[in-house]
């Protein structure tokens, strides 16, 4: 602003000294054609300076005018050719915004909208399928998903990991694995596609194919090793007890004998395969594995386990036992256990009296039921009566207070 300023107050002052100056300092331009001066055109000599100065100053003008008509048209062409594309990303980013806030309408509107002239039109198409897809229009994300797919063939593995994701809520976990492994032919170690494989194989409860997949997980998935520890141990017991379901005993041992030592020594499965041992009937293997167990952890159920058991030798068991004893002190469950065993050994006095420890500790049904039956073998009836009817009772401890008849009337001819 201040140089136009400045430019017009030159331009006054020049005007007015002009006149002067042309008065003081008169003179004329000659402009010859040819060789011969007479043949040309004269005009006063400010005159013609301030002409030319004139025609600069248009020239300038024209030349300023023609390129701001320039940029203009240029500008109206580019508003033309990019400004849909700029609505477009706009749009693109309004539906993308909407998408990770779960607006699953106004995402699939503002996605379909911009897709046509989307510069990543993939993008559009995947978000789009799975808006559509959370609406409930399945049919409707198909055929964007296919689009998706014709938008390049480096798109394919994108649309396989979005179809087995919708496949996957869907509970549809056949057709999710099927997708997964079609796309695992392009990328095998892809962390985002073996999480899904995982996942469907989880859900479905194939237990041996997981298993399989454990390796590539472990290598490519990306999962915390307390993760991973967890599943593999979770396949682990999940073979173990459908073999034990099927009683397929060979099945039980060859699925232990396949675990590495790391998980062979792990005190849960190995716990789990005791008692699945004990449950097809392999009380021998079972009670090996338990001793071996509470030599080193003491446990108390699988001590109430051990008691159970029917060993190779149920003098060595018992020794065992009161080894542990003598170890880890009175529990009422070891003292149960050792009951138990007293009786495998036909040793009437001690159980009895193991029997009686551990109730003093404990009030437990079951072991009031070991020493009732103990004592009805001994024919000692109104003891095992007692016991039974103490036993019953725990069992069953929030009987509702009820009138009781008395013990001087009838119990039977009661009223109808």
């Amino acid at each position: 602003m201040r140089k136009v300023l400045f430019a017009t107050v030159a331009l006054l002052l020049l005007g007015a000294l002009l006149p002067q100056i042309n008065q003081n300092y008169p003179g004329y331009l000659v402009i010859g054609f040819g060789g011969e001066l007479n043949k040309g055109y004269e005009m006063n000599l400010w005159f013609a300076i301030v002409a030319l100065v004139a025609l600069l100053i248009a020239l300038l003008f024209l030349a300023w005018l023609t390129r701001s008509l320039f940029r203009a048209v240029r500008g109206s062409v580019d508003r033309l050719r990019f400004g849909r594309q700029r609505v477009a990303r706009r749009r693109l980013t309004s539906g993308l915004v909407e998408f990770m806030e779960g607006n699953w309408s106004r995402a699939r509107r503002q996605l379909l909208k911009s897709a046509p002239r989307s510069e990543a039109p993939l993008i559009n198409y995947l978000a789009a399928a799975r808006s559509a897809h959370e609406l409930g229009f399945r049919e409707e994300a198909n055929e964007l998903l296919a689009k998706a797919e014709a938008c390049g063939e480096d798109t394919r593995l994108a649309v396989a990991l979005s179809q087995a994701r919708m496949q996957l809520q869907d509970k549809h976990y056949e057709q999710c694995i099927a997708s997964l492994k079609r796309a695992k032919q392009l990328e095998p170690k892809h962390p985002a596609l073996l999480q899904l494989l995982r996942q469907a194989y989880y859900s479905l409860g194939d237990w041996s194919s997981l298993q399989e997949l454990l390796p590539e997980l472990e290598k490519h998935a990306n999962m915390p090793e307390e993760d991973l520890q967890k599943l593999e141990r979770e396949v682990y017991e999940h073979q173990l007890g459908e073999a034990a379901n099927r009683n397929d005993k060979e099945k039980l041992h060859n699925i232990w004998h396949s675990l590495n030592g790391r998980w062979q020594r792990n005190v849960e499965l190995r716990s789990l395969f005791a008692n699945l041992l004990h449950r097809i009937g392999d009380d021998t293997e079972a009670e090996k594995h338990l001793r071996w167990l509470l030599n080193r952890e003491w446990t108390p159920m699988l001590a109430k386990l051990y008691g159970c058991l029917t060993g190779a030798n149920a003098t060595t068991q018992l020794s065992a036992a009161e080894g542990w004893l003598k170890e880890y002190g009175e529990s009422a469950d070891l003292l149960t256990c050792l009951g138990r065993l007293s009786m495998r050994n036909e040793l009437w006095g001690k159980a009895q009296q193991y029997f009686e420890k551990s109730l003093l500790l404990r009030h437990d049904p079951a072991t009031s039921a070991e020493l009732a039956r103990l004592f009805q073998a001994l024919g000692e009836k109104d003891k095992a009566a007692r016991l039974f009817e103490e036993g019953l009772l725990q069992a069953v401890p929030d009987l509702p207070p009820v009138p009781m008849p008395s013990q001087d009337k009838p119990l039977l001819g009661i009223h109808a």
